[in-house]
């Protein structure tokens, strides 16, 4: 497969998974909407639990993206890498209002671009 095909079908699972699947995970990874629909939150029991939301949308789309590079021998390295990666991006932009959608989504586009050149 060609880079450029890799790159074109990785950006495709990055729209799938950052927009069109991220459903609930959209609310629940913002430690504000926990407090908005929680009434009497436990901030002890639940306080982290955005993180837990963080986790799974950014595995789900680690994974979409590496699709291209199923069998490769760093697959899980490069999942592993970029969950971690889009988890901090995510918080910033979700949080700590850090960072603003095109910022986002121009990070998100450079690890695309970062993995497809390190995995070819």
């Amino acid at each position: 497969m060609t880079l450029q095909l890799t790159i074109i079908l990785m950006l495709l699972a990055h729209l799938v998974a950052d927009y069109t699947l991220q459903g609930w995970l959209a609310d629940g990874k913002q430690k504000s909407w926990w407090k908005k629909v929680v009434p009497n939150l436990d901030e002890t029991k639940y306080r982290y639990d955005y993180v837990m939301a963080l986790f799974c949308h950014s595995l789900y789309w680690s994974i979409f993206i590496c699709l291209p590079f199923l069998g490769h021998q760093y697959l899980w390295v490069a999942v592993a890498v970029n969950t971690i990666i889009h988890m901090v991006v995510d918080d910033l932009k979700a949080n700590k209002f850090k960072l603003n959608l095109i910022q986002d989504q121009t990070l998100h586009f450079g690890q695309i671009l970062i993995t497809a050149g390190l995995m070819q």
